[in-house]
Parts: structure tokens; sequence; C-alpha cells
């Protein structure tokens, strides 16, 4: 019977270039030194750590940490968020990043160290952050319901995500989004979308892309949302305008900066509840949840204050 005093640690086995047998326990080690004695489970596939992770908080699991990249982190963080939904409240939730991307640790500042994150996790009382829940529409065109605790986007960098994560990160994340964003660029058309935020009236704009934020980054360190708060109780909503190729590519440098919304034709607001859909309804235009692209507009993107108790 699992002790549900111990640390549930869910890790993703292909971060950080895999394990071997020495680098696992060379890892379990950094772990138990930092954590004390806890319990492991390793994923298996795409939303494994959201099952694992629900069914723990579920039975009352006082901890889980997530130990992997950014799609770990949100799919634990998803999991803890479906369970509360249920109302299963007791569990906190720790990360210690491992991986090639990296764009929710940014903004927590976490180190890198596997011991000292752990560390971290344990010593740090937990605070209560922000979360994001998308209601949006599968490829069959059912309406489904995904959580966020970094970013949500859409339009040309739910292409570039997608073309990413296929990409190898041979050269680290920041390059495989950079060839991606060079790729995907070439035959890329703007898309004509309807926003409606807070309830106000629907606006048409043309646009590169969406980005609702919790955390600053995406996309491999673009500091995309340089004022969001993982505690304000809104998002931070940047929309990247009409923008072709050439203008891209000379202002690539003030997206990873967050430099970018003195731009002409950038604009940002703060926003509880997004709605977006495509301006013409047979126009596909995909949305990305921290980093995965599981579906396309029309989608309601909301904030959910003061959701997740993160230790870090």
């Amino acid at each position: 019977m699992a002790d549900l005093d111990r640390p549930l640690v869910i890790v993703n086995p292909k971060a950080g270039g895999g394990f071997s047998e020495r680098k696992s326990a060379r890892l379990m080690s950094a772990l138990s030194s930092g954590l004390g004695e806890l319990e492991v489970s390793f994923t298996t596939g795409p939303l494994h750590a959201t099952e694992l992770a629900r069914a723990a908080a579920e039975a009352g699991r006082r901890l889980i940490v997530a130990f992997g990249g950014d799609g770990t982190i949100s799919e634990v963080a998803g999991g803890l968020l479906a369970a509360r939904a249920s109302g299963a409240t007791r569990t906190e939730m720790g990360i210690i990043p491992r991986g090639t991307g990296g764009d929710f640790r940014r903004t927590l500042e976490l180190p890198s160290d596997v011991a000292e994150a752990a560390r971290h996790v344990k010593e740090h009382p937990a605070r209560l952050i922000d979360a994001g829940r998308v209601t949006y529409t599968t490829p069959s065109g059912e309406q489904a319901v995904r959580y966020f605790v970094n970013m949500t986007s859409f339009g040309f960098s739910s292409a570039v995500a997608a073309r990413a994560n296929q990409s190898s990160k041979t050269f680290g994340p920041k390059m495989a989004f950079v060839g991606a964003t060079v790729r995907t660029l070439v035959g890329n058309e703007n898309s004509d979308v309807i926003l409606e935020i807070d309830g106000g009236p629907p606006r048409r704009q043309t646009l590169m892309l969406g980005a609702a934020g919790n955390g600053r980054f995406f996309g491999g360190g673009m500091k995309i949302c340089p004022d969001a708060q993982l505690d304000s109780g809104e998002l931070s909503f940047v929309v990247v305008g009409d923008f072709g190729m050439a203008r891209v590519l000379a202002n690539l440098h003030r997206l990873f900066a967050g430099t970018h919304l003195t731009l002409e034709d950038v604009w940002s607001t703060r926003a509880k509840v997004l709605r977006a859909r495509a301006a013409d309804p047979n126009v596909v235009i995909p949305i990305e949840m921290d980093g995965e692209t599981p579906g396309r507009l029309p989608a309601t993107i909301e904030v959910l204050p003061r959701a997740l108790p993160l230790r870090f």
C-alpha cells in the first residue's frame, strides 16, 4: 500500500536524452538526497502523467513532483487540477526540471541542478499560482477541455510548436524552435479571427499569433508575454498582427528579449476569459497548450485564479 506522505515523483524517461542505467542511478540518488524517501512512477506515453497525477491526488497523496520538461510539468498539473475540480484539494505540486524545453522553468527561475531543485521542493512552502483552462475543438470537431500552467497560443505559433515537436533537439530547444519558425514561415498565411475579451464586443483581427500567458516564455525561450504574472488572477494576452516573413526575422531577437510589445501591430491586454474563433468557419486555426497541439479554434481560454499549490 502506498505511503501517501511520501512524495510521488512522476518521471518522463525520455526527457533530457533518456535514461541509461548509470544516469538513472545518479538521478535517483540526487532526487533522494533532496526529497528524502520517495516513490517513483515512470510515464509510458502522452497524457500518462496526467492519469498518474490525478489518480494519486484523488487517493490523497500529499506531494506530487513532476520530473521532466514542460510537457511533463503541464500534464502533472493537469492531473492535479482535474482532481481538485472533483474535490481532491490536499495535494501540492513540485517541479524538478529536466529536458530540452524549460519555458516554465524560466518564469519560476528554478535551479537546473536536480538535487538543488529537489531541496527547493522539500524546503519551500507551497505558493498558490494561477492556471488556465481551455475548452477547444478537437480535429474531429468535438469539444474537449485541457489545463495549462504556462501558455496557450493559436495561429502561427501552434504550427511552429507542432513542427518543433517533430524536430531534432540536438542543438538545443532554442535552435529547434528557430529552425521550426523559419521553415513554417515559408508559405505561412496569417489568420482572420474573431476575439471576445472578458465579455466585450467581438473584434475582428488579422494576426500571426495570439498568446495567452500565465508564464512569460514559450518556443524555447521567446519572452512572448513579458508582463505575465503567476498570481495576478488574469492572463496576459499578446497579439502579433499581420507580420510577414521578413518582419518576423528582423524582429526575432525582440521576441526572445521580450521587447516586442512596442512594435506596430503588436498589442497586449489582460483577460480573465478570452474567446477566439476563425472569422471563416471553414478555416482551421490550430491551438497549442504548453507546447502540445491537440486541436483548433473555436476555443475559450480562462484563468483559474490561485488554483494550483506549487512548491518552488
